[in-house]
């Protein structure tokens, strides 16, 4: 038991990324889902150890070594920042983990390039389903550069005005690995809401196994050339032309860089 009496644990609770402050997050029963299946885990790390601390009574920090402790994790956060300027991964309060997120191969970052629609793709099989890729139009809707987004959650759209419902709704999908369609109050990068049509489907490898899935952006307050198509089959373009690339090159195994 930390000396806390057990405080500390629930400040590190409070204090992680979370829809709202109190509530625990749908993601964590994905989690819970996936693991009772025996498929990919996507267990957020909630527990903290405390090893070696018996003291039998309160041990109370003097000044100096407060502030020796704020240089050092001020000197921690600046070597993580330095990392991720060389990795292109940012370090920032919106992101559950920058470190371990894979780089996708230039063969399939070229093939998604060329995809119009505004989407981005996660990894269905790490922890909190992190973005590995987004698109040039989901830039441009957002505000968020790519080195800003990559291993974020797509919680990092969400924002006072966001159903948790609708997010629950989600969930309950990817646990099934169904696809869903719904309509939400989303934020840029500057604050500022947009009513976005999100589609969410899984993204199968050739082996037939859910290796991401693609979550497709559509600002229904802005004009848009569907050239002729339906918002909903607009957006299927988009997922269909990422199953394409993604089958495609898994067959091969080049959904992924080498590891350095």
């Amino acid at each position: 038991m930390p000396p806390d009496g057990g405080r500390g644990r629930a400040e590190v609770r409070r204090g992680r990324c979370s829809p709202r402050a109190g509530r625990r997050p749908g993601w964590m029963r994905i989690s819970r889902a996936r693991a009772t299946r025996g498929r990919c885990s996507l267990i957020w790390i909630r527990e903290f150890a405390v090893a070696g601390l018996e003291a039998e009574e309160p041990c109370v920090a003097s000044d100096s070594e407060k502030e020796k402790a704020t240089n050092t994790a001020n000197s921690i956060v600046s070597a993580l920042n330095r990392y991720s300027k060389l990795t292109s991964l940012v370090v920032s309060g919106k992101r559950c983990d920058s470190v371990g997120i894979p780089a996708l191969s230039s063969s399939l970052n070229l093939s998604l390039g060329r995809i119009k629609q505004s989407f981005v793709l996660t990894h269905s099989c790490l922890p909190d389903m992190p973005i590995i890729y987004a698109s040039d139009a989901f830039v441009s809707l957002t505000g968020y550069s790519r080195e800003e987004i990559l291993g974020c959650n797509c919680r990092v759209l969400n924002g006072p005005g966001t159903s948790l419902e609708v997010f629950e709704e989600i969930n309950q999908h990817i646990c099934s690995e169904q696809a869903c369609t719904v309509d939400l109050l989303s934020y840029r990068k500057d604050g500022s809401s947009f009513r976005d049509l999100l589609h969410v489907s899984p993204i199968r490898d050739a082996s037939g196994k859910v290796a991401f899935h693609i979550w497709v952006h559509l600002d229904v307050g802005a004009k848009h050339d569907f050239n002729g198509l339906t918002p909903e089959v607009w957006q299927l373009g988009a997922v269909g032309a990422v199953r394409v690339a993604v089958r495609g090159l898994s067959a091969s195994g080049s959904l992924l860089r080498p590891s350095q």
